[in-house]
């Protein structure tokens, strides 16, 4: 693997054998957090055998190497020039090259010390001591006094020359290798974990290996340094209350770097992504006032008949998606406090703040459950959601699309969904062919394009299962940062309203409907 770099405002990043990352982010490893022409996580560098490629991560703004548009990936080459987002500049370069370039200076220089010293003209000199004027002997010799002395002048100065290369080249060298530190100690924040609300004080704790080389840890909060640990166990406390700015639903990265003996720095590649709570001091978060109404005996929603719920925060609205996220399967890890999406989802909950939802769910209880959940081995919740999110449980027809899940007849028949249906339909009273068909086809996304994740099926919930490979395909690899791995808008409002329907029956009490119970409490299956 080629000696390889990324040179960027007036630093370097040595890259190594691993992927890296270069973005708005701070948790990046070549981080442009002023520049918001830079996407959050705006490229990445990938290695392969030996070479280097940088991959576009979809983002905003574009990326160009060395003018060109970069689509997709691109192979990097010594002295590429990187552009993301039309501003932030990055020059990628290996050791290889610089190595041949300081080889080659310094063989020149030899070479022009020696040719330039004279060699001495023997013909000539003889010629001159054949002559038998005694002043041409006394000429001949001080000819071969100032050629002897020529020649010590020149080949001293060749040897200077020659040292003074060598103290070029070799100062570089060291100056260069004394930046690496051969410490290979490591360390990995394990508490708090992404996705965490700190609203007390709470104690950093860290995993750490091979850290006899090391004199202190230190922990960065959004790039600045604020606390130190001297020795084992690294560890220290982050307050809430010191950092009242912070507040904003919004998420920020804790990140520690590890310094060895020598004082050099050893930044750790993984950070956390935490939000704060410190509305005791700090800034007022926006709120939304839920207005809900009633329903009919034909569970048509009335008009609403005034305000059920107090002030709602952004804070609330955060802790509640994060909760809603754990009750889904499979170990993915999705950062949900992006400040734009919270208030989206926000803006979309009255929406679905109106009393009733409880008992029109209660009545298909059975047929989600035994579809979802015993057929096909779903999460149930994702079942109830996504009917809460479509049709708030009333099943009527709008426009081709009907039942539960507003899919359409057509839909369903092509892709063989109603082969588990026998004579019902999808407007049947029961809904037993509605929650099987729309069981069958997000198993298909969930397992069969999403690998078990079933957030992002929701998301894709419409799309054919082709569609939604084709759509999975302009996803990073990386997909936890959902607001900005989802950008198009169809897939961010059916995100928007399956988080907004499901935190509001998840938490009736908070949204002023008191006489509804959580769905949760509808997911048990007799066995």
């Amino acid at each position: 693997m080629p000696d390889a770099r990324v040179k960027f405002s007036g630093r370097e990043f040595v890259l190594s054998d691993r992927l890296a990352t270069a973005g708005r982010s701070s948790d990046n490893d070549i981080a442009f957090v002023d520049d918001s022409n830079v996407s959050r996580y705006h490229v990445e560098i990938e290695p392969r055998d030996a070479e280097y490629w940088v991959i576009d991560l979809s983002s905003s703004n574009g990326t160009t190497v060395n003018g060109e548009k970069l689509t997709g990936e691109r192979l990097l080459k010594d002295g590429d020039k990187i552009v993301l987002g039309g501003s932030a500049e990055m020059e990628f370069t290996t050791g290889e090259a610089s190595g041949v370039r300081a080889d080659a200076a310094s063989a020149g220089a030899a070479g022009g010390a020696v040719s330039a010293a004279p060699k001495p003209k023997k013909k000539t000199a003889k010629a001159k001591s054949d002559d038998s004027s005694a002043s041409s002997g006394g000429i001949e010799t001080e000819a071969a006094a100032a050629s002897g002395g020529t020649k010590n002048l020149l080949i001293i100065a060749g040897i200077l020359c020659c040292v003074a290369l060598l103290c070029v080249v070799g100062g570089a060298a060291a100056f260069y290798f004394s930046r690496k530190s051969g410490c290979k100690a490591t360390a990995e924040i394990t508490k708090p974990e992404t996705g965490e609300t700190i609203s007390n004080p709470t104690q950093i704790e860290v995993e750490a290996k091979d850290t006899g080389c090391v004199a202190k840890a230190m922990f960065l909060l959004d790039g600045a340094e604020i606390a130190e640990a001297d020795g084992e166990p690294y560890t220290a406390t982050i307050d809430p209350n010191n950092f009242p700015d912070l507040s904003d639903g919004g998420n920020h990265s804790l990140q520690i770097v590890l310094v060895d003996q020598a004082g050099k720095e050893m930044p750790q590649t993984k950070s956390v992504l935490l939000a704060f709570d410190t509305r005791a001091v700090g800034k007022p978060s926006p709120s939304v006032e839920i207005t809900a109404g009633n329903t009919n005996q034909q569970g048509q929603a009335e008009q609403p008949s005034g305000p059920v719920s107090t002030n709602v925060t952004l804070l609330d609205t955060q802790k509640m998606t994060i909760d809603l996220v754990k009750q889904f399967h499979g170990g993915f890890t999705y950062n949900v406090s992006n400040k734009q999406m919270l208030e989206e989802i926000q803006k979309m909950i009255p929406q679905y703040a109106q009393e009733g939802y409880f008992a029109r769910a209660q009545g298909y209880r059975d047929a989600i459950n035994v579809a979802y959940v015993r057929e096909q081995h779903l999460d149930a919740t994702l079942g109830f959601m996504l009917a809460m999110s479509r049709s708030k449980f009333m099943p009527t027809k709008q426009g081709d699309n009907e039942g539960l899940w507003q899919m359409s007849s057509t839909f369903v028949t092509s892709n063989g969904y109603n082969g588990v249906c026998g004579t019902e339909t999808l407007s049947d009273p029961s809904q037993n062919c509605a929650a099987k068909a729309s069981a069958l086809y997000m198993k298909a996304i969930v397992y069969g394009v999403f690998d078990g994740d079933e957030v992002y099926a929701a998301a894709a919930f419409g799309k054919s299962p082709a569609d939604a490979v084709a759509w999975k395909a302009t996803l990073p690899a990386n997909r936890t940062d959902v607001w900005n791995v989802i950008k198009t808008a169809p897939e961010r409002e059916q995100l928007v309203r399956f988080f907004a329907a499901a935190i509001v029956t998840e938490n009736p009490q908070k949204f002023g409907l008191k006489n509804d119970h959580p769905l949760s409490d509808l997911y048990r299956v007799t066995q």
